[in-house]
């Protein structure tokens, strides 16, 4: 089994960029339009029984009610990701090395895409997300390869390339992630995996690369040992970094994804503002602290349930974020159907962390979460209902206001 295709015991399963930013077009003749019309964009996954195959459907839906099927979808690679800028969709190809090795550009509009130009990819570099500068400068990190692309999204061209091959951690590939752009400076944290796709096991730490967005200029990595946290954010999921009112860059770090119980290390480090540095004093690991509303009884003991991996996040303000984290004792057998995913708030400042009641365990395809009209909608996979639920911060309150075929994978929201 090659390199790439294991990528789906830990990395698979989440959702990537979206700036709802609306821009003008000319309008597109409705004869050349797909997937549907309305201003929410959703992907879903239908999954084969052994949860690691399957298809996926993009389409474009009017409201958040009720329930759809796939029959308006366009269909794209297993999994593919997703990424939103303005009325510009991407489509990245899906994981593994069968499929086309190109990204698809689409124009989008109320009424329906339309399919308007594609770049191709080096095969085998499995590219994973991109975070844009401007409109004619954007990122594109190559996973496989240790490479970052700069493209001119625009026109779908390479520009350049950054090599951090000197970064990598005793083999080619440093695996840069999901990054962040702050104050001219590109934040790409590099998950730096072994042949098995955890994390070395002699390189427990957090590096952080940053790079002037002005140069494409390597500037310093970042790194920090102290907490023993890894695997700075996941390559698919843009929220697992982001920036507080403060201007402070806050990093969720997966660890081993639940699957090693010798190291549940998971958490969060923190770049101040005015800093390029990690500040060790500010890392949190999470793996420790009792998840509130879990209570149970184990061996004659009340306890909680502890977070094993963060695998999904959001930040709604004031300190706290929406988050999906590992449950180990639900893993069962299967990493691709396992539901030991459970919805929590979680408290930066006071270092707490709650169960969100109402939210049914997910698996990892259906981890989303969006905000949208000041509500956290959250993707989830139940054994009785899924689709899309709305979460109130202020008053708790959890609806189930969208079913789908299949899981849930990709939200946007236009409006």
């Amino acid at each position: 089994m090659n390199r790439i295709f294991k990528s789906w015991q830990l990395i698979a399963l989440s959702v990537m960029i979206t700036v709802s930013v609306s821009c003008k077009k000319d309008p597109i003749p409705e004869e050349q339009l797909l997937g549907g019309a309305g201003n929410i964009l959703i992907e879903t996954v239908v999954k084969n029984p052994d949860g690691a195959s399957g298809s996926s459907y993009l389409q474009q839906i009017p409201v958040l009610s009720g329930s759809i099927n796939n029959t308006k979808g366009i269909q794209v690679g297993f999994s593919s990701m997703i990424v939103v800028y303005d009325n510009d969709v991407f489509v990245f190809p899906e994981f593994g090395t069968s499929s086309t090795q190109s990204i698809v550009k689409y124009a989008r509009s109320e009424a329906g895409l339309k399919d308007e130009s594609e770049l191709q990819i080096i095969s085998n570099s499995f590219p994973v997300n991109m975070t844009r500068v401007n409109e004619e400068k954007a990122y594109i990190p190559l996973y496989a390869l240790g490479r970052v692309w700069v493209i001119n999204p625009t026109t779908m061209t390479k520009i350049g390339e950054i090599d951090l091959k000197q970064y990598a951690h005793s083999d080619a590939s440093a695996d840069p992630s999901y990054g962040i752009i702050r104050n001219g400076k590109y934040y790409l944290p590099l998950n730096q995996l072994d042949e098995s796709w955890m994390p070395h096991a002699d390189h427990r730490q957090v590096d952080i690369a940053v790079i002037d967005t002005q140069t494409d200029e390597v500037l310093k990595v970042t790194t920090e040992t102290s907490s023993g946290l890894c695997f700075p954010t996941r390559p698919y999921l843009k929220d697992m970094i982001f920036t507080t009112e403060t201007n402070d860059i806050w990093i969720a770090c997966a660890g081993y994804f639940g699957y090693n119980p010798e190291y549940k290390k998971n958490g969060f480090v923190c770049i101040p503002s005015g800093s390029d540095d990690i500040d060790a004093s500010k890392s949190w690991d999470i793996s420790e602290t009792d998840i509130k509303g879990t209570e149970h009884e184990d061996n004659g003991r009340e306890v909680c349930y502890k977070p094993a991996a963060i695998y999904s996040s959001k930040y709604i303000g004031n300190g706290k974020l929406v988050a999906y984290v590992c449950i180990m004792e639900f893993n069962g057998t299967n990493p691709y159907t396992a539901k030991n995913a459970m919805a929590v708030e979680i408290d930066l400042n006071a270092k707490t962390i709650e169960k969100i009641e109402g939210l049914p365990l997910t698996d990892g395809y259906s981890v989303l979460i969006e905000m949208y009209r000041g509500e956290a909608i959250f993707a989830s996979f139940g054994d009785e209902i899924s689709g899309a639920f709305s979460y109130n911060p202020q008053t708790k309150e959890v609806k189930h206001v969208l079913t789908t075929e299949g899981n849930l994978y990709f939200i946007h929201f236009f409006e």
